[in-house]
């Protein structure tokens, strides 16, 4: 019995170890990739904390656990295997140089790609790791040299393609540029650079459902926040390599930076929070069928403050929202006793829900939105079919009908008598009709 309590004890102490708790420290300008059911936290900084903090690879890397039920009290933030040993800080760019954008890659989106910038020449371009092998590996894409900063928001495509828009001046294959979209294939491992119209750093962008990006918000070269940059939105189809801008309606937010946008469960809305300066509001939604602007019902405890420099992710029915900062040097958040995430049920556009509990069932979403209305040429596919088969129900129908009187004629019928209708002197006698079962003739007939 001892032995058997030692060992349970042991067991038990093993598994604490394993799933042993971090307390990360404050952070702005940092990554936040969903693969699978870990949402990996990568880099960032905040000036008033300790900078030796920011050295130790378990606060440097490491995951949030979406898997298991969670109060943002009480955060199930883990430490990645071997992180202390395999984490290649000395071939990632460093904060001071701008740090990294990261993205998820791959065949099937289940690794992280690392895109260092330009300043750090001794680095390499682009390294990856793969979050189910728990490997990091350096890749050499053809092409152009990615660039990739903590003020770009870098996203991914279904197809592996990870889009960067640049905010700021960089030369490429010798030539000096202001502004460009970096388009890496991590797939093929190829990377290319195409003309923007805009140039922004601290934006917003989104992933639609037909697979075209929206950039929303965001700053200049300067941090300083572009005037129109809610009013104007710019959109690019990525299969036809155009672009197109939008002026939108509405409640339309003031200029900011620092901003995340997701898109809603619908499908059709685009939810915009936070950032550095703007109003107090920390939530607008765009309605990307009429682009409009709107402030969303909300209820249940939100933040007291604003927050800038954050990262925002979908994972099942919420929008969850990491760290961060209050303005550009303050974080203010953790002295009112709010959580480093926080939760927000998007789950119905008429009203979003802030939580304090995070629950990991899956949501089955009607992915199409609720407001929109069938094509034209759908409703005419509809009504045609709906045509034919009324017809088609009504030929059955009559057909049937015309089958069962003729039956019923045919069995109601009694044979005239005719000379010689007889067999062994008796009559021919025919088979009583319901009718006449039902009026107890059978006695008469015979």
């Amino acid at each position: 019995m001892k032995k058997f309590t030692l060992f349970f004890i042991t067991l038990l102490y093993l598994f604490q170890i394993i799933n042993a708790q971090l307390n990360p420290s404050l952070r702005k300008l940092f990554s936040a990739v969903l693969v699978g059911e870990k949402l990996y936290i990568y880099g960032g900084f905040m000036d008033n904390e300790n900078a030796n903090a920011q050295k130790t690879p378990d606060y440097r890397f490491f995951y949030l656990d979406a898997s298991i039920s969670f109060d943002t009290s009480n955060l199930p933030w883990r430490a990645i295997p071997d992180n202390v040993k395999n984490l290649p800080l000395g071939s990632l760019s460093s904060v001071a140089t701008g740090g990294v954008a990261a993205s998820n890659g791959g065949a099937n989106n289940d690794s992280i790609f690392f895109f260092n910038n330009e300043v750090a020449k001794s680095v390499s371009p682009v390294l990856s790791y793969n979050s189910l092998d728990n490997v990091w590996n350096t890749q050499n894409l053809s092409g152009v040299k990615p660039i990739g900063r903590n003020q770009m928001r870098a996203i991914t495509d279904n197809k592996g393609k990870v889009y960067l828009l640049t905010g700021f001046d960089f030369t490429v294959q010798g030539v000096k540029r202001t502004d460009g979209l970096f388009v890496c294939d991590t797939i093929n491992l190829n990377c290319v650079i195409k003309d923007a119209p805009l140039s922004r750093l601290g934006y917003g962008v989104t992933l639609l459902p037909n697979g075209n990006l929206v950039y929303i918000g965001g700053g200049n070269r300067n941090y300083i926040p572009i005037s129109d940059g809610f009013k104007v939105i710019y959109l690019y189809d990525p299969i036809n390599d155009k672009w197109d801008s939008k002026v939108t309606t509405g409640n339309i937010p003031p200029a900011d930076v620092g901003i995340t946008t997701v898109l809603g469960l619908s499908g059709d809305k685009i939810i915009l929070f936070g950032g550095n300066n703007g109003d107090n509001n920390n939530l607008y939604v765009l309605d990307t069928t009429n682009y409009e602007w709107y402030v969303p019902q909300a209820r249940g405890k939100g933040p007291v403050f604003k927050r800038g420099e954050h990262c925002a992710n979908v994972i099942g029915k919420y929008m969850v929202v990491t760290f961060g900062s209050n303005g550009v040097l303050q974080s203010k958040y953790r002295s009112s006793g709010e959580s480093d995430v926080l939760l927000l049920d998007i789950s119905n556009d008429s009203e979003y829900i802030w939580k304090t509990s995070f629950d990991p069932t899956p949501l089955t979403i009607n992915s199409t939105p609720s407001n929109s209305k069938p094509k034209a040429n759908n409703i005419g596919v509809i009504v045609g079919l709906t045509i034919g088969i009324i017809v088609l129900i009504s030929i059955l129908s009559i057909s049937t009908l015309f089958f069962i009187r003729k039956y019923k004629i045919y069995k109601n019928s009694k044979p005239i008598p005719t000379p010689g209708n007889v067999l062994n002197n008796e009559e021919i006698m025919s088979i009583p009709s319901d009718y006449e079962l039902s009026h107890k003739k059978f006695e008469t007939l015979r």
